[in-house]
């Protein structure tokens, strides 16, 4: 099945970018033609990025292999945009010759106004990935002292996200003074090597919590290695709850964490639950949001889960919200609240078209 997905994927990538590159091909008309071979080596990098990576990714260079998966994945999903972009001018362009609305568009004036369009998405979707929101919650859990969660989600780190988004991203976490951050799976993005090569254990460390960090698994971190993953983490700072749970006296707070979807094996949650505590909350870090009614089945009082990114790009956010009962955002269910959170990072390419990266800041009281 993976293999037909695979297969009708990439037919559907070579037919639309032959689509997009055969009606900007006019362009190569007013360029040098000196220049020409660059316009074909652009062309060629574009299409075959993503497989070079995928392909050689682990034996390329760090440096060399970011480079090519930022390429790779970046136009990968902005081809989406090329398409319906050139898709769009195409029609009109038909329209108009019918109709006559307005003097008939050269090949080569239709090719311009494509590329326009496919640059100003591109910006917007930069844009819109750049931009981080800090969506604020206070929740009534009838909790006997009142603390603050920091819950932060598919970050994604690795090749395309490094130092400098990471160094950002802990100054903002530590100035909501936080008692308590959690992180809701895929902090890892495809392998641990850019993120030792890139020296980013040290920023997790600078996380600045009272009561401590705490991370359940993502199936991100599955294919970097589940076990390497949890070293890492625990190494730095952040306790791996993995089919486990863990009293917090002080907040008289249970916190438990289920490990991924991607664990076949995985324990029930009530098996992980066990006999609740009197006077005690209970929140579940669990990265997948299926199947909601199993925290409302073993009275969690809040789930906080990740890994839709809500399609992290229009049209795919359509199809995101079909699939999950709630693909972003917070619900109530009886007496147990969720957020599935759109994650601080993104798969990829750098651009959020029609959703958001965001970290949640929660008021329990």
């Amino acid at each position: 099945m993976k293999g037909l997905v695979f297969l009708g994927t990439f037919v559907l990538f070579v037919l639309g970018n032959g689509y997009v590159f055969y009606h900007l091909y006019p362009i190569v008309s007013t360029i040098p033609i000196i220049l020409v071979p660059l316009y074909w080596t652009v062309v060629c990098l574009l299409l075959t990025a993503i497989f070079v990576f995928f392909l050689l990714g682990r034996q390329l260079p760090v440096p060399l292999a970011s480079v090519f998966y930022k390429i790779g994945t970046g136009w990968l999903m902005l081809s989406i945009y090329a398409f319906l972009s050139v898709l769009v001018i195409d029609l009109v362009c038909r329209v108009n010759r019918v109709l006559s609305i307005v003097p008939d568009f050269t090949p080569l004036t239709q090719a311009l106004v494509s590329l326009i369009a496919i640059t100003i998405f591109a910006l917007l979707g930069f844009i819109g990935y750049r931009r981080k929101r800090r969506i604020k919650l206070d929740l009534n859990l009838g909790v006997k002292t009142k603390y603050r969660v920091v819950f932060i989600s598919d970050l994604h780190l690795g090749y395309a996200i490094g130092r400098n988004e990471l160094k950002h991203w802990v100054k903002l976490i530590n100035k909501e003074k936080p008692d308590l951050v959690l992180i809701g799976g895929d902090l890892i993005d495809y392998n641990l090597q850019p993120i030792v090569y890139y020296q980013m254990g040290e920023l997790l460390q600078a996380i600045e919590s009272k009561y401590g960090v705490y991370a359940c698994l993502g199936n991100h971190d599955y294919m970097a290695g589940a076990r390497a993953s949890v070293k890492f983490m625990n190494d730095n700072g952040i306790q791996v709850l993995e089919d486990s749970l863990v009293k917090i006296d002080d907040l008289s707070l249970v916190l438990v964490g289920r490990d991924d979807k991607t664990n076949r094996h995985r324990k029930s949650l009530s098996s992980i639950v066990g006999k609740k505590v009197m006077g005690y909350t209970y929140l579940l870090l669990d990265h997948q949001p299926y199947v909601l009614e199993q925290a409302e089945q073993a009275k969690i009082d809040l789930q906080l889960s990740g890994h839709t990114h809500r399609g992290q790009v229009w049209p795919i956010s359509w199809i995101t919200d079909r699939l999950f009962e709630t693909a972003h955002g917070y619900l109530q269910k009886g007496k147990t609240h969720y957020y599935v959170s759109s994650g601080l990072g993104i798969w990829g390419g750098r651009y959020r078209i029609g959703t958001q990266s965001e970290y949640v800041v929660i008021d329990i009281t």
